[in-house]
């Protein structure tokens, strides 16, 4: 298994991520594609730039392979104020995820995307301090932001033999988020 950190793989490089494909003897069967950079600017100050290595990383970086299961965002499908380059980019994925579902089901290629909602991350605690945790989970009906291995148990499934027919989806883990 292949799990390259943020310092071992540059994803805003399309070069650092060749290198590393190439630099591996084992062929790559599962692709989980769990890139993702979010730097929050109002549309009217969002630059070249911000825009530019978000959808590198979030879309661009994400392509190709046998088993797919692309990390979306509940962001896909839902507004949030200095979030475009973000959102754009999540969805973006979605759209490419299902039209590898299309090309490449007739091979038994299985793509889909999980649209996770607040999740403890690293990038959650990133955009948000102590208050505004509180306030998300006050937001999601379960009354909590997701654990990581949360998400991650239902991509293992998503790329295990036990399903054989879920192609082209988007799957929100979000605790009920998208209801309300």
């Amino acid at each position: 298994m292949l799990r390259p950190g943020r310092r071992e793989l540059d994803l805003a490089a399309p070069e650092s991520v060749a290198a590393y494909l190439t630099s591996h003897d084992e062929a790559v069967d599962i692709l989980v594609l769990n890139a993702g950079i979010n730097d929050p600017q109002p549309l009217q100050e969002l630059s070249q730039e911000n825009w530019s290595s978000t959808q590198q990383v979030n879309v661009t970086s994400n392509l190709r392979y046998g088993r797919v299961v692309a990390v979306s965002s509940v962001y896909a499908h839902r507004a949030r104020l200095g979030r475009v380059a973000y959102s754009a980019s999540k969805a973006s994925i979605e759209e490419v995820v299902r039209s590898v579902a299309v090309e490449y089901g007739p091979f038994g290629v299985l793509a889909n995307c999980v649209a996770p909602g607040f999740v403890l991350t690293d990038l959650t605690y990133q955009n948000n301090d102590a208050q505004q945790l509180q306030a998300l989970a006050e937001r999601i009906p379960v009354g909590r932001l997701a654990e990581p291995e949360e998400i991650a148990l239902f991509i293992s499934w998503l790329v295990s033999a036990e399903n054989s027919y879920i192609t082209g989806q988007s799957i929100a883990i979000d605790g009920g988020f998208l209801c309300v």
